[in-house]
């Protein structure tokens, strides 16, 4: 539906009897969640469409740890550390698990961050995501 025009989608859902009978909530999320896509640019669709294959990729015990361990942790890091992380993960995310793992455990490509840190580096660098945790299905 991602692909359709704003109002060609909404012939669609006006058509749907399944939306028609979710709550107004869940109407009005769904409708939310589209006028925020429309906004985003090609190149944020892109990387979503890539986070949303790879999430599908995990173990339903992969997507439980990020949700139930690394989310809650992530959202309490400062920004600036964040971004520590993703610059990391662009650096790691296409390489052979052998180099991944080499990379993980030279002490200059981790120099300057917690035990917490690289402990959540290496977790998301193992479970394949292609971004930080806040790009991840729900």
């Amino acid at each position: 539906m991602r692909d359709l025009s704003p109002q060609q989608r909404e012939r669609v859902l006006q058509n749907s009897k399944a939306f028609q009978n979710l709550s107004p909530d869940k109407q009005a999320k769904i409708r939310q969640q589209f006028n925020q896509w429309d906004k985003m640019s090609p190149q944020q669709q892109t990387n979503l469409r890539q986070n949303e294959n790879t999430w599908r990729k995990l173990t339903p015990e992969q997507q439980q740890h990020i949700k139930n361990d690394v989310l809650p942790r992530w959202r309490q890091m400062p920004w600036d550390r964040q971004q520590v992380i993703k610059q990391k993960l662009g650096v790691l995310q296409n390489m052979p698990e052998s180099a991944r793992n080499q990379r993980l455990s030279d002490p200059n490509f981790t120099r300057g961050m917690s035990d917490d840190e690289r402990s959540m580096l290496k977790d998301l660098s193992h479970t394949h995501v292609g971004g930080p945790p806040e790009n991840q299905p729900e």
